[in-house]
């Protein structure tokens, strides 16, 4: 099977949940400015909540998606507690005829390494880290 992982990330706490994801899927974590320009069977796909949506640059991947590229979409999320994220990005997917798996996580990052200002994020705790590793590997396994 082949993987790949792209996110959007704007203070790090996504970038840092797709890093783990890519890790175990043995892949290499991109952002969302990089195209996917090869066919994979299982596409994560995450993003952090910016004003109860998702961002512009996360807009613009998910209007590319192509189902003849993509044969499923796994969605993660970081964010205080708004699954927002993962609903544009579930329903993204199901707009171009992708198959959308039951498997999602929102990572609740509250505020943790939020700025207005800066990035700052990006530093899991080893619960953290834990919790998207099982979920990571509850995706692989039955990938």
């Amino acid at each position: 099977m082949k993987f790949a992982v792209r996110y959007a990330s704007r203070g790090g706490n996504t970038r840092a949940v797709a890093d783990v994801i890519a890790k175990k899927a043995g892949v290499t974590a991109k952002r969302v400015s990089e195209p996917l320009n090869e066919e994979v069977d299982v596409l994560f796909v995450g993003g952090g909540v910016w004003f109860a949506n998702v961002t512009k640059d996360m807009k613009e991947f998910l209007n590319t998606l192509d189902k003849s590229k993509v044969k499923e979409v796994v969605a993660f999320s970081t964010s205080g507690h708004l699954d927002s994220a993962i609903k544009k990005i579930q329903a993204a997917a199901q707009t171009k005829g992708i198959k959308v798996s039951n498997h999602a996580i929102d990572l609740h990052m509250n505020m943790q390494g939020f700025s207005l200002f800066s990035q700052a994020g990006g530093d899991l705790t080893e619960a953290q880290t834990a919790e998207v590793e099982k979920f990571a590997d509850e995706v692989l396994s039955e990938a």
